[in-house]
């Protein structure tokens, strides 16, 4: 049975800090405090539990008479809720089938499977009478072995589905099939900025058709290349400083769509930007597998996934200039064809992140720009405070790259230090 839903219309709740009929006085006897200080604890940890991004300041400045238990007990219970989701997550994907034999997703006939992530399957498939081809992502597990897995899948895609604009992969709908939940989205005939970085490190010019074909021809059950793909031969240069910026801009301008709509995309990475044949950008993936850090026994995904997060989330804070960060973090790998932080092993790859020990761009390669070295390293800095505050203002900076017009971002004297602070 198939429970299809068009996704246009619906609303999407959001947490308060703020709990109603909570005492916020601070007259209360020592044990009143430390009942009150456990119940506002327990609604922080509720709300993450349910897929919520509850920020902690937001508590801080609901009852600042508990501000110091709060910074020192929040940030713990959101890492204990963190961990409990790991495992959750561990013993579900040991679970996924290697290969899923559904035919066919609401109105949907299934042609193939195009990729897994840490929370999805994608298959590449047609829908209705008109056959459109479409991407639906499904959810692989049954949601009745996690319900609020399902909800949190439902509510993510409802609120994503709000979100009209030119580089965002726009959702259709939302449904469920035999125990399954899934959603259908437009299908883009591309490939992600990770592959691209991949081909720049190998030569000296990236083709985007060429590298859509390739990624094509990967799978036998491959589609025949669309006209626009076998005849348009875009591409990218190592040294197309200007070309970067403008996938850069393009970033920048979805998520200020998104962040202006009031939704962080929180897994901003190479993996989840599409580039098609005409150079065009596409952001995907906002927040749908990106909160739930994967365990230690998924080390490809863990490498993937937290190279690019901002220190502060480690501390359960999430906000706009997090996905700044996020941004100028996989921008520092498209320029320098590195990863900024590169160890294989969790602990050590959050140690990095959260000292800030960034090697200065320039130090890679002396021929890239000042300005954007200064633009990207400003977006990547450690310290939120010392970032761009809106990814509005980054992408300013970034168009008056395209426009090879003056940035404010300065290379500090001895930015060398600045990236490599002492522990």
């Amino acid at each position: 049975m198939n429970d299809a839903t068009n996704l246009n219309d619906q609303d999407d709740d959001q947490y308060e800090a703020q709990i109603d009929g909570f005492p916020t006085g601070s007259n209360a006897s020592p044990r009143q405090s430390r009942d009150q200080l456990e119940v506002l604890a327990s609604h922080f940890a509720e709300k993450v539990r349910d897929g919520h991004r509850p920020n902690i300041e937001d508590y801080v400045n609901a009852y600042p008479h508990y501000a110091a238990e709060i910074k020192e007990l929040f940030p713990m219970v959101a890492a204990l809720e963190q961990w409990k989701s790991d495992r959750e997550a561990q013993s579900l994907r040991s679970g996924v089938r290697d290969a899923f034999d559904i035919e066919q997703l609401g109105d949907c006939k299934i042609v193939r499977e195009i990729g897994r992530g840490g929370m999805g399957v994608v298959f590449d498939a047609v829908q209705g009478t008109l056959e459109r081809r479409v991407a639906v992502k499904l959810l692989p597990w049954r949601y009745s072995m996690v319900p609020r897995w399902q909800e949190r899948f439902e509510k993510e895609a409802q609120t994503i589905a709000k979100l009209q604009h030119f580089n965002i992969v726009p959702i259709y709908s939302f449904g469920t099939h035999a125990g399954y939940a899934y959603y259908v989205m437009q299908y883009v005939e591309g490939v992600s900025l990770a592959r691209i970085i991949q081909g720049l490190e190998r030569q000296e010019v990236v083709v985007f058709s060429d590298e859509i074909a390739g990624a094509n021809l990967e799978n036998k059950h491959a589609m025949a290349l669309s006209p626009v793909v076998a005849a348009n031969r875009k591409g990218i240069r190592r040294n197309g400083w200007r070309s970067f910026a403008r996938i850069g801009l393009q970033v920048a301008q979805a998520l200020k769509h998104a962040h202006e709509a009031g939704v962080l995309h929180n897994d901003v990475k190479p993996a989840n930007l599409l580039i098609d044949a005409t150079g065009r950008t596409w952001v995907t993936d906002f927040g749908l597998a990106g909160d739930v850090v994967p365990s230690e026994a998924d080390e490809g995904r863990i490498t993937g996934t937290l190279r690019y997060m901002a220190p502060e989330r480690f501390d359960g804070i999430c906000s706009e200039t997090s996905d700044v960060y996020s941004l100028g973090i996989t921008l520092y790998e498209l320029v320098t064809r590195r990863p900024a932080f590169q160890s294989e092993n969790r602990g050590e790859l959050v140690q990095q992140i959260t000292d800030g020990k960034l090697m200065p761009m320039q130090d890679i390669n002396m021929e890239i720009p000042n300005d954007l070295a200064a633009v990207i390293e400003k977006a990547a800095h450690p310290t939120s405070a010392e970032r761009y505050q809106t990814i509005a203002d980054f992408a300013v900076e970034l168009q008056n790259i395209v426009n090879g017009k003056k940035v404010s971002a300065k290379r500090r004297s001895g930015i060398r230090g600045w990236f490599r602070r002492k522990s």
